[in-house]
């Protein structure tokens, strides 16, 4: 931080005033030591001065020198500042501002931006809010300023009031006038413990998209609650669609913390209700802005079998469709200016998948109705998700009445749809409906069509794992020579299919012929590969697994690194056996001796996820690799935060013995006495394990803390109906429900 703001030996002084808190100064000078409150007089000393003409450099880079005497005047006039903001006198303060600027000294303002944005937005709640609104005419540059650099307190304060006295179009004026200060200050952002992090924003839900984007640039750094602020004075003016064309610039999820903070502060609660209304449908909108944010949606409540959750979702889609606020296009071709987003059709497809492997067949047929009903033809994409649902419920012969009725229509199946009912077919062990359609899959690839080849190739290691799992190995053995002679060429996919089987069954014959081969083609194993090997050479006794692994790994001149290792030590540890945790925990001795390969945080959490997820057998050596792994995370510094908690709150809940419950709870102690914030991803993997577990009475007491903290929405208030649900079905039946 000191590089970017100021040289501490040639400004002494000018250090000291930007980085001491609120309260650290007097009117008699400069004392970072005396924690004595602010004097009541107004008169503000004379800076210390300067002993040499020694230049500093603010942001601006090295050669932007500042001459003595600025710095001089910039120190008086922020005491001034500071002092205006204590005694709330917003006229000085902004005649301070204003000098400051004329002088173009502003830039040297650093990270007290923070402070100055605080106080102003306490101005804003406090000694503005009876009618001084004329006093925004002062405050708003400051607040705009300090916005553009991150220090949004005083423009949210600002707008907020606006919204209160119901000038949406003060609201509006003031967004442009920020995304002209973002614009302006790209170059000059604040330190990087100024701007909001994600954990200070929320993070509702896992939102596993977080990654998607790339881009930084100034305009992406608009803060929730400003964005927030532009929605709501939309909502005022009733126009939903100039909202989706604000947000869209910038879609997000914003937090449902900060849309009830915010919200809390109007007093009209038709407004709220309208407002909170909108971020729901914008928030829709931005899955369907982008198919793999909804397809990661639906794969999370799929895992979670969440299928109310995603029968909302869906109903929000359709309702968007149609009306007088209509906001999606059925298809892609039929954007508008009002309908800025289409329901494609592999948004279908996840729906179509999600509500099939949720075992739910009548939300998929009332979609696969909705389709036709708003005029989409399932393709190839649809067909395929209705296979792959029928593979999940093993039902293999309506995935061939699909099949059947899908030709009849004339769509042609793609490469995936012929790699769907095989696998529904060897899933189901009905190999002779497998070898069918593969044949069928064949002919007409010697009748010449070309799919794309690795669609191709996915379709033969489909083959390869369902002969395997259903006994036929020789001819998975032969199906993986012809590739190799005829093609496609077999990946590495192909060859740790086979691995996999041989490793599991001891046969280190066959694991090392298969090596072998992979070697001949050129082919570099990856972490699955190894960790086959590692086992299936544990199964055969040899005490020196984890040497000889070592050395194949620098044998394919694969360079030893945490990542690898900590997924070798993973996959081990899944595995549930003693010989599995022992070869992981050599893994991590090795590495925390090695100098390439010192194991991180990511390592030790998931070997503790691994040991909590297992009912071990030899429960003493487990406990001795628990007491290992915490120690060594005490020793190394490695903290276990929020995020870590619930990967291990998750794992101790999937261990269906009493114990498991027991250390999920220990763990949720430990989060409430380390006063670690439980935000709604703790509360939901906390809920969703103790409801699979079903142990109502832990969920009764969880639901009571819950609610102590903070009210549930969404699918976590999904969680809370069940078990209030489950709850009320006990009383009603008294000591029966016993029986």
């Amino acid at each position: 931080m000191l590089s970017r703001c100021v040289s501490f030996r040639s400004t002494r002084s000018l250090y000291f005033l930007q980085f001491i808190p609120p309260g650290k100064y007097s009117s008699t000078g400069v004392n970072v030591q005396d924690s004595s409150s602010v004097s009541s007089r107004v008169t503000v000393p004379p800076a210390p001065k300067l002993n040499d003409k020694r230049r500093v450099s603010l942001f601006n880079g090295p050669d932007s020198a500042v001459p003595d005497a600025d710095v001089t005047f910039f120190n008086e006039r922020v005491l001034r500042l500071r002092h205006a903001l204590e005694r709330h006198d917003v006229e000085r303060v902004w005649a301070c501002w204003s000098q400051l600027k004329e002088r173009k000294l502003l830039k040297l303002l650093g990270p007290q931006l923070q402070g100055y944005s605080v106080h102003l937005a306490r101005l804003c709640h406090t000694s503005l809010e009876a009618g001084g609104l004329e006093k925004f005419k002062t405050i708003t540059p400051v607040a705009l300023y300090s916005a553009g650099r991150g220090a949004v307190d005083a423009l949210v304060a600002c707008m907020s009031m606006h919204l209160k006295a119901g000038n949406s179009r003060a609201v509006l004026d003031l967004y442009d006038s920020y995304l002209c200060e973002l614009h302006g200050s790209g170059e000059n952002p604040l330190p990087s413990d100024v701007l909001p992090s994600p954990e200070q924003e929320g993070d509702d839900f896992q939102d596993l998209a977080t990654g998607l984007s790339s881009d930084v640039s100034p305009q992406n750094l608009v803060h929730n609650s400003v964005l927030l602020a532009v929605i709501t004075a939309h909502a005022l003016n009733n126009a939903f669609h100039a909202a989706l064309h604000a947000f869209l610039q910038f879609p997000r999820k914003i937090p449902q913390r900060v849309v009830k903070e915010f919200l809390s502060q109007l007093h009209d609660p038709s407004l709220r209700t309208e407002a909170e209304s909108y971020v729901h449908r914008l928030h829709i909108a931005r899955y369907l802005s982008d198919p793999r944010l909804l397809t990661l949606r639906t794969s999370l409540l799929t895992n979670h079998l969440d299928d109310t959750g995603l029968e909302k979702l869906y109903d929000m889609i359709i309702k968007g469709i149609s009306g007088p606020e209509a906001y999606i296009a059925v298809h892609p071709a039929e954007l508008t200016e009002r309908k800025a987003v289409a329901l494609e059709e592999i948004h279908w497809a996840a729906f179509l998948t999600a509500f099939l492997k949720c075992n739910r067949r009548d939300l998929g047929t009332s979609l696969w109705n909705d389709m036709l009903k708003f005029g989409t033809k399932p393709t190839a994409v649809s067909w395929t998700a209705l296979l792959d649902g029928y593979d999940n419920m093993k039902v293999p012969e309506d995935a061939e009445k699909a099949w059947d009725i899908m030709v009849a229509q004339g769509t042609e199946p793609c490469a995936m749809t012929y790699r769907a009912i095989i696998s529904a077919f060897f899933n189901s062990h009905k190999t002779a409906g497998a070898v069918k359609y593969f044949q069928l899959f064949q002919r007409r690839l010697a009748e010449g069509w070309m799919p794309d080849s690795g669609d191709c190739l996915t379709v033969y290691n489909t083959v390869l794992h369902g002969l395997l799992i259903n006994g036929r190995e020789g001819d998975a053995h032969a199906l993986l020579l012809r590739l190799r002679e005829k093609g496609p060429k077999p990946d590495i996919v192909s060859f740790n299919t086979l691995l996999r089987y041989h490793g599991r069954r001891g046969e280190f014959r066959r694991v090392s012929h298969i090596l072998d081969q992979i070697n001949e083609e050129g082919l570099t194993g990856d972490v699955y590969t190894f960790s086959t090997i590692l086992s299936s050479l544990l199964k055969i006794g040899r005490t020196d697994a984890t040497d000889l692994i070592l050395n194949l790994m620098r044998k394919q001149n694969i360079a030893p690194n945490a990542a690898i290792f900590s997924n070798i030590i993973d996959h081990q540890v899944r595995e549930g056996t003693e010989q599995g945790l022992k070869a992981g925990m050599e893994l991590l001795q090795w590495m925390e001796q090695s100098s390439e390969a010192q194991p991180n945080g990511v390592t030790y959490t998931g070997i503790l996820a691994g040991l909590h997820r297992q009912n071990w057998d030899d429960t003493a050596f487990a406990h001795e690799c628990k007491e290992y792994v915490l120690g060594q995370m005490r020793s190394r510094g490695v903290q276990i935060n929020r995020t870590v908690y619930h990967i291990l709150l998750k794992a101790c809940l999937e261990n269906p013995t009493p114990e498991g419950l027991q250390e999920a709870l220990d763990y949720y102690r430990e989060m409430v006495k380390g006063r670690i914030s439980l935000s709604y991803d703790t509360w939901y993997v906390l809920l969703r394990g103790i409801i699979s577990r079903e142990a109502w009475a832990v969920a009764d007491e969880l639901v009571r803390d819950l609610k102590r903290q903070m009210t549930p929405y969404g699918s976590l208030e999904n969680l809370v109906f069940r078990i209030r649900k489950r709850t009320a079905w006990r009383k009603r039946l008294g000591p029966n429900v016993y029986f």
